[in-house]
């Protein structure tokens, strides 16, 4: 399980088997992986998604990695919100 990165501001939320779920596939016609993780805050906020491209299934699957740690560390401060809008 992620736990976040160490930031010093304490999360409200912390994503694991029960409230997220993510997925890694290639695209054949492009020629590229893709990714997505979607998460449920728990809240009135709902259900998030984020998603991307990557040239590897590793770097597909470290993009996975920072982005939970990026919620963990941001949610639900306003950076968070500012930035996935």
């Amino acid at each position: 399980m992620i736990t976040g990165s160490g930031n010093k501001y304490i999360s409200t939320v912390r994503l694991d088997s029960k409230n997220c779920s993510a997925d890694v596939w290639w695209c054949e016609g492009k020629k590229e992986w893709h990714w997505c993780l979607v998460w449920e805050d728990g809240g009135p906020g709902g259900t998030h998604m984020h998603n991307g491209i990557a040239p590897t299934k590793e770097k597909a699957r470290a993009d996975i990695v920072k982005t939970i740690i990026y919620i963990e560390d941001l949610w639900p401060r306003l950076e968070y919100f500012e930035n996935n809008w």
